[in-house]
């Protein structure tokens, strides 16, 4: 054990004798916390840019406007009120929406002719047409029964009579799990798994062929130490800080970004232990294949790039081609994303995330075997054949 200890007081030593590295491991992870923080504080779209074009300018499409007008999620543009402008202003983006009232609205309506108020939206970016969408529903639903009850009750009916008309057909709906529909706790989870497979895998990745760079590799190999304490010594300080920056981010978005975070605190801790185990063994094994540092970096990018896209966590993995969800399998973001979902975000035990846990469980050791094992022996130098 005193081994051990001492490859990892080394390995320490040389990290805070590296000045990038030193920032790489206790700096970055936080930085790009407060980074995506700040981009997703909000969590709900508020005052989104709405134009009015009242082509009927009656007492009802008044009405209609304050409507939309009293709705927090909204903020008209006065100065947008033509559809040329109106145009204009969603190329420009000045404007995400639009609502257009129709010529004779308040006449139809009278008539009972299934007056239409046209609704345009910018779908570019589906979270502005996703929310927009939902909210002029919401909006113009609520018109429609605020007027359809104050006709009624111009016909004389009573309350009571105009209340069970309306509410003839009903529906109750019960949000679960994201009831404010926070974007924040739908993405930040995963952008926190993301920074902490980077960060310590490129971390890892840099602690043999550092030694190889500087020609001191050999030492290790020539120690009397066996293979496995020099991979747990060598590895070693870089799961502490992953498991160190992993605890850190996760309060640092409950207190500072108001991520709420539910489930059992041994839970989210033992996925985030298996989850570095993975890293730093892939990091340590990659570090003993590259030639060097700049190999290492570049097989990391080439491996880490694509795994938020692929990983099912912002896309419907039942909505993803076969061939790349049984690839998305085999990577541990995969499993640790949606497993620490389940836990913080629904709140489930330990009973619903077996399969998460056997996942990450049998990639560990999968890492760890070809981590620990490497052999020591030098390959020899090619011998001059006997003329």
């Amino acid at each position: 054990m005193k081994q051990v200890l001492y490859i990892s007081y080394y390995e320490m030593v040389h990290i805070f004798k590296d000045k990038i590295l030193l920032l790489l491991i206790f700096f970055v992870p936080v930085f790009y916390a407060s980074l995506c923080g700040a981009v997703y504080t909000a969590g709900i779209l508020t005052g989104i840019p709405l134009a009015v074009v009242d082509l009927d300018d009656s007492v009802l499409s008044r009405e209609v406007i304050k409507c939309f007008a009293n709705n927090p999620r909204f903020q008209i543009v006065e100065e947008i009120n033509t559809y040329p402008l109106l145009e204009e202003g969603m190329k420009k983006s000045a404007v995400r929406a639009g609502v257009v009232i129709p010529e004779n609205f308040e006449k139809e309506t009278a008539l009972h002719s299934g007056a239409e108020v046209l609704v345009v939206y910018d779908s570019s970016n589906l979270i502005w047409g996703y929310n927009i969408r939902k909210y002029t529903m919401e909006t113009v639903n609520q018109f429609s029964a605020e007027h359809a009850a104050a006709y009624m009750a111009g016909l004389g009916l009573a309350k009571k009579e105009i209340t069970n008309i309306l509410d003839s057909v009903s529906s109750n709906t019960d949000v679960w799990y994201n009831p404010t529909f926070s974007y924040a706790n739908f993405m930040l989870f995963g952008l926190i798994m993301l920074i902490i497979h980077q960060i310590c895998l490129l971390s890892a990745s840099l602690t043999v062929t550092r030694e190889k760079e500087n020609n001191s590799w050999l030492q290790f190999l020539c120690a009397p130490a066996p293979a496995w304490k020099i991979f747990l010594g060598k590895s070693l300080p870089y799961f502490l800080t992953g498991i160190f920056n992993y605890g850190l981010l996760i309060w640092f978005i409950a207190v500072f970004v108001h991520v709420r975070i539910e489930g059992s605190v041994l839970l989210i801790l033992l996925l985030g232990l298996l989850y570095n185990i993975v890293i730093t063994c892939a990091g340590f094994y990659i570090s003993l294949q590259a030639a060097d540092s700049l190999q290492a970096t570049r097989y990391i990018m080439l491996l880490s790039v694509p795994f938020l896209m692929i990983s099912g966590y912002t896309w419907p993995q039942t909505h993803i081609p076969a061939f790349i969800n049984a690839f998305a399998r085999f990577l541990p973001f995969t499993w640790m994303a949606e497993g620490l979902r389940q836990v913080a975000v629904k709140n489930l035990g330990p009973e619903y995330l077996v399969p998460v846990i056997l996942a990450l469980t049998l990639m560990s050791l999968a890492a760890v075997l070809p981590a620990a094992s490497f052999t020591k022996r030098r390959k020899p130098p090619h011998l001059r054949a006997d003329s």
